[in-house]
Formats: C-alpha cells, structure tokens, sequence
C-alpha cells in the first residue's frame, strides 16, 4: 500500500490571469516540495475570458512594459515578445518599439502559457503540478490536523483536500433578471440576445441581421462590434447608455507629478474633487494632455478607498464611478478605427438614454424600450440582436454560481457590504468569516477582492495581488515544512536505532 503524500497540497480554484499568475509565483519561488492544483473548466490555462479570444483585433488595453507577469522583472513580457512573438508571426505597427506597443490579448495569452510552462518545468525538486479540468462547486472547512484545511468538491464528484486554497474566481456575468429594467419572458433565452459576447455560438447568423442593439458603451461593446463586423454584418449598430459616453483612445503619456495629498487620513469627495480640478487647469494652460491625470489618481486609489468611510464610498459610486471608468478604460487606437469606419459610413449611432424594458416579439426579434437622456418621448426599437455590454457582477450576496453561494453559505465568504466581491485583509488577502476574522489559508485575489482595493481587474493590479498571496503561502508553509522535516529526522532516527538494536541481536545472540 503506498504512503500518503505528505507535501502540503496548494489548490488554486480558477486558472485565469490572476489563477495562473498565483501559481507562477509559488513555482517560482517555493523552496520545498509541495502539490500546486490548479482546478479549472476550461482546457487551457492562463486564458480566462480575455485572452482567449481568437481576433487579434482584441488588444490589451495598456503599454508592454506595464504588462509582466513577475512584478519583480518589469521586463519579462517585453522579452518574451521580442524572443518568441515573431516567430508567431505578430510584429508591433511600423515605427513601434515592443515595449510601448499594445499586443493582441491572444499574443498576450501565448506569453501567459509559455511563462506557465516554463515554470514548471523549471520547479524545484518535489514540486508536482496539477491541471484539473473541473469546476469547483462546494468548499468545506476540516479542522482534523491542529490547522484547518480546505475540502474542496468538483463538479465531476471528485474531492481534493488543500492545506492553501486561493480563491481565483474571475468575474460573473450579470443576469437579466437583476438589471435595472423589465425583461419579458423568453428574453434571455432568445438565440437573438448575446448575454456572453465571448461565445461565438452567440454570433451564428449575424450577417443576416440588419439591426444590432449593444447595452452599454464599454469596452465590450468595442469587441463586439468587432466581432459582429469581422462575422460579415452590414447593418446599423445602435449603442444605448446612460451618460453617452464611449471609449476614448489611450494615449501614451507619462504620468503628471504626484499631488494627492491625504497623509494616511481619510478625504472626502468633494476635498479630492477639489485637488484634482487645480490640477486639470494646470494640465489645460500647460497644453498638456489630460490623461495625464489618470495614472496619478489610480496609483492612489487603493488606499484612497481603503481610508473612505462608507457613506463616501457611495458617494463616489452614485457620482463619479462612471466617469472615473470613462477616464480609466480607454483603449489602444486600432480597436476603435472599426467602430470610427462603420461610423464614417453611416451605420453606428449612440444614444444615451436609460434602458425601460426588453420585450420578445412575435416574429422572435426583440423590442427595446428606451427613454432619452435629452427628454424627448419613449422610444421603441425592434431590433435582430441585442447585445449585453453592462458589465459584470461582482455581489456576493447575489451571484449564482454553486461555489459562490456555498462559501457564503458556510461562512467561509463575507460578502463586502457594498457588493464588490468579500471582505478580506489587506496584508495577505485572506478571506473574512461571518464573523469578520481572517481564515488561515484560504485568499482570494483579482475580481473578489474589489471591495478591498476598488481596481481589482487589470494585469496590474491582479499581478502584485498574485505576489501579496503567494508570499503569504510561502510563510505559512515554511514553519510546516520545518516540522515535516524535524519528523522525518525523527523518523530516521527511530529507523537507525531500530536497525542498530536488531544488528546487537544479530551479534549477541542468546542460547
């Protein structure tokens, strides 16, 4: 009968950029011999929803060099493009350098996979690594060892039991149902609306349509206009949203001198509103432009929000969320010439206005209802497709996804109060309980952690999160390992001495 493996077990549920960038540290730097799973649905690793997309017109929204995998080698991407990109036939624009170019997402998730490789095959000694293609659906905590441990339970019926278990959920995308609008029945199950722009199921027959209505104007409504244009549709594209604002381009200019000024204590609102219109007016008389104020404001968002009491925290998202997102989630310029073509040639239009109710029609189209932001009367538009771009959803308290209510259910999962994923502490990531304490081995990183950081969705972010986790592991495990070897010591002593006695025996034998 074989002995138990005894290495400490880390399991990492989800294997997205912020899954994957977990595992990549611990492989990098772990000194011991343990077991990394990965527990993942889909076949390949690292990808996620955005860098799985097959347009190379999907590119990452940021610079190269901002991009890397180890926040402790800014390099490491840029490299990798200039060894390896190539050969995969991608090449920046003319007259870019690699490092300040905007590689396609699914170059991007190539980097992400070769890195992965890499790193396991260059692990320590002892240190085994696991895909498992599955999703996790239940989450229970065992105190049976001094220490608690985490039994995980996959949807195929299979257990895993972890000592470290990272909770790299991703993000869910918000149903029908809890949008701010009615929604008539056999709506959501309609082939005609897209509820997921990434399943290109969702697109069949779409050069057939003559009228495509998009929900928002982020940058999901960008891809999809790709999408739709590349799989030959010709007709008019519609986009509704609150404010009308759309993407703007992302211009490479180096961040404006730091001038927030809080000293560790909390600021209001209106006192940071204050701080940033002076600046504005210095970037307006300097000729300057004013994404230069973007990066200034984001390096200081986590403490930012962090020091906010809650009532300034819904200030901010009741006042200026939409507008600080605007101003943050901007987009390379190649993207955008797609929508500025089809706008060129008549068949793009945006509107703002606020959704009233989507109705199924008898002819199976679907019929918007929409009241204009400028006042004019209801309007109703009968559209072949319409396509959800209202973002995602990050409430806890709501999400419908088995492992998510499981973990709330238990009291394994706090739901931030706001509804942005849990409550968990800043110096580790690991979760709260019901009862607000931190639980010994068991983080979250990346979408979840949204409430703790507020920007919580970007490489750059999910990145140091990745390092905050891993190295919070590390410290756990090394105290283990000590006493693991402190036993197996013990053990071969007994086993010596044991050996010895029988040998006295042997040469001493009585009769």
């Amino acid at each position: 009968m074989p002995s138990p493996d005894t290495r400490p077990h880390v399991l990492i549920v989800g294997g997205g950029l912020a899954g994957t960038a977990v595992a990549l540290r611990l492989l990098k730097d772990v000194e011991q011999p343990i077991r990394l799973t990965i527990v993942e649905s889909r076949p390949t690793l690292g990808l996620g929803i955005a860098y799985g997309t097959p347009h190379p017109e999907h590119l990452v929204n940021g610079l190269a060099r901002l991009f890397s995998l180890y926040d402790d080698a800014p390099d490491h991407l840029v490299h990798w493009l200039r060894a390896g990109a190539a050969a995969g036939g991608w090449q920046p624009p003319p007259g870019v350098a690699i490092e300040d170019s905007m590689p396609p997402r699914q170059v991007y998730g190539a980097y992400i996979l070769a890195s992965l490789t890499a790193a396991i095959s260059s692990a320590g000694p002892g240190v085994a690594f696991r895909h498992l293609q599955a999703r996790a659906v239940d989450v229970v905590a065992q105190y049976d060892t001094g220490r608690p441990r985490y039994r995980v339970v996959l949807d195929d019926g299979r257990e895993e039991v972890a000592d470290e278990l990272v909770l790299a959920t991703g993000i869910f995308t918000k149903p029908l149902a809890r949008q701010a609008f009615a929604v008539g029945a056999g709506v959501a199950d309609s082939p005609r609306y897209v509820g997921d722009v990434w399943h290109a199921e969702a697109w069949d027959g779409v050069a057939q349509d003559a009228q495509i209505v998009y929900l928002g104007s982020g940058l999901s409504a960008v891809d999809s206009l790709i999408v739709a244009e590349k799989a030959g549709f010709k007709g008019q594209h519609l986009v509704l949203s609150r404010r009308g604002q759309g993407v703007r381009v992302r211009e490479d200019v180096q961040p404006w001198p730091d001038f927030l000024r809080y000293q560790g204590r909390a600021v209001s609102l209106r006192d940071l509103l204050a701080q940033i219109r002076v600046q504005r007016r210095a970037i307006r008389e300097q000729g300057e432009p004013w994404q230069r104020l973007v990066p200034a404001i984001r390096a200081h968002v986590p403490q930012l929000w962090a020091l906010a009491s809650a009532r300034e925290r819904r200030r901010f998202l009741g006042r200026l969320r939409a507008y600080w997102e605007a101003a943050l989630h901007r987009s390379a310029a190649a993207p955008l010439a797609w929508q500025a073509r089809v706008d060129a040639e008549g068949r793009h239009r945006h509107e703002a206005g606020r959704v009233q109710s989507i109705a199924l029609q008898p002819d199976g189209r679907l019929a918007v209802a929409w009241q204009p932001r400028d006042g004019r009367p209801l309007q109703t538009l009968v559209a072949d497709r319409v396509v959800n771009c209202l973002g995602f959803d990050f409430d806890w308290r709501h999400i419908d996804d088995p492992l998510v209510r499981q973990l709330v259910a238990r009291g394994l999962a706090l739901p931030d109060a706001l509804g942005f994923g849990v409550q968990a502490t800043r110096e580790t990531h690991a979760l709260r309980d019901a009862a607000g304490q931190p639980q010994p081995g068991l983080y979250a990183v990346g979408h979840a952690l949204r409430g703790l950081v507020w920007e919580s969705n970007a490489i750059g972010e999910q990145v140091p999160q990745a390092g905050t986790v891993g190295r919070a592991i590390l410290q756990r495990l090394a105290p283990a390992a000590a006493a693991e070897a402190l036993a197996r010591a013990a053990a071969s002593a007994d086993e010596a001495l044991r050996r010895e006695r029988a040998d006295e025996r042997v040469r001493s034998p009585q009769g």
